[in-house]
């Protein structure tokens, strides 16, 4: 799949706040490449070439900006090429990959300047869970760059989460954990930390790249959703939002992870349905991703198991859309990679969601890459940081 490169996408990087000020507008077109010197900061941005060398020596001074001497070309003064200092500001975002836990240290250019993971069998538990987070947190730590400020540490573990009281509640790859208070474990810690979940981390880009409500379904290992309208008014919800995947759907009395039964995953979600599609290929373990791959090259004419799923999932979207109305529907996760899958879904869908005239305007599988989302998660607790630094 063709995903949207880091470095398009900070080609026009817009914040999720306003910007604060010129000095700020300085920074940001260097950032993107807009702006590569004094002169050009002046043209461009219209502010007076006197003011611009303020800012920018102010930026040097912070350590945010860079400025090199150029090779002389020809008479006058040599040039001076501005660049980013982009360990000047960095964050820790732990994120779940299948069955391993990942801790990334992400710059301001959207870079991964430092990884570390572990893997957490099935049956691990809040104790074992909090002793791998802890260790990834000192692992990663240590790959800090020279004089990179870390302003914050993210969460994005998916399932459930409560923001308000910083626990991470239910995860269906470990159904032991519950309830795990991610902030009393970093209580020691002056860093700002955040939760934040891996839906709405997507979501964030795909508003920055296009703004308009918006409607992300995620149908893979669990089911879920995220809406927003713009970069900044993502809805949350209470102590969780999206949890469609434990809508009851059905009597058949299937139990789920979440302790239910009936639930809408236990019809469509990989851990459900995945050793009888895929047999003895299928591996809980397995990340979406390779998982994906299986899907897409699988032929799924009249199964059964997949109409029933597409028929599940089609209403469920159907119904959603009653509630928010979105302009668009983006699909993420393994099942949708199958084009037979992805177009019979499309076309159940836009059946069922047929109301009063109202359309979506599109129905699209997401681009988005993994290195997006995670900085997707990133990218706020980097504004903070930035903007602490800016306004000092």
């Amino acid at each position: 799949m063709d995903n949207t490169p880091v470095t398009d996408f900070l080609a026009h990087l817009p914040l999720t706040r306003p910007v604060l000020n010129d000095r700020e507008r300085v920074f940001l077109a260097v950032l993107q490449g807009r702006v590569s010197s004094r002169s050009e900061a002046t043209k461009r941005l219209s502010i007076r070439s006197s003011t611009v060398s303020e800012y920018v020596a102010e930026l040097l001074d912070k350590g945010l900006l860079t400025e090199q001497i150029s090779a002389r070309s020809g008479r006058g003064r040599p040039l001076r090429s501005l660049g980013v200092h982009a360990n000047r500001l960095v964050t820790i975002v732990f994120q779940v990959i299948s069955q391993s836990v990942h801790a990334f240290m992400v710059n301001l250019s959207a870079e991964i300047v430092g990884h570390a993971k572990a893997e957490a069998p099935p049956d691990s538990d809040n104790q074992s869970l909090s002793a791998i987070f802890l260790q990834l947190y000192q692992a990663v730590l240590i790959k800090r760059p020279s004089g990179a400020e870390l302003a914050g540490i993210v969460f994005s573990p998916g399932g459930v989460i409560d923001r308000n009281t910083h626990r991470w509640i239910h995860a269906s790859r470990w159904p032991k954990m519950h309830n795990l208070d991610i902030q009393r474990l970093f209580s020691s810690e002056k860093y700002p930390i955040s939760l934040s979940r891996t839906l709405d981390n997507e979501l964030r880009i795909h508003l920055l790249l296009q703004p308009q409500s918006t409607l992300l379904l995620h149908w893979g290992y669990g089911v879920g959703f995220a809406f927003g309208q713009s970069s900044d008014r993502i809805v949350e919800g209470g102590s969780a939002f999206g949890e469609i995947g434990h809508w009851r759907v059905t009597d058949e009395g299937t139990s789920c992870h979440c302790g239910q039964s009936g639930c809408l995953e236990t019809v469509t979600a990989l851990w459900a349905i995945g050793p009888r599609l895929l047999g003895e290929d299928f591996h809980a373990g397995d990340d979406e991703e390779h998982i994906a791959s299986m899907l897409k090259e699988s032929d799924f004419t009249d199964n059964d198991l997949i109409n029933q799923a597409i028929e599940h999932m089609s209403t469920a979207v159907s119904n959603v859309c009653r509630v928010f109305f979105p302009d668009r529907l983006v699909v993420s996760g393994p099942f949708v990679q199958n084009p037979q899958i992805w177009q019979a879904f499309c076309e159940r869908f836009e059946q069922k969601n047929r109301f009063f005239g109202h359309e979506i305007r599109s129905v699209s599988v997401s681009q988005i890459s993994r290195d997006l989302g995670i900085y997707g998660a990133a990218l706020p607790v980097l504004e903070q940081g930035l903007a602490a630094l800016l306004t000092d």
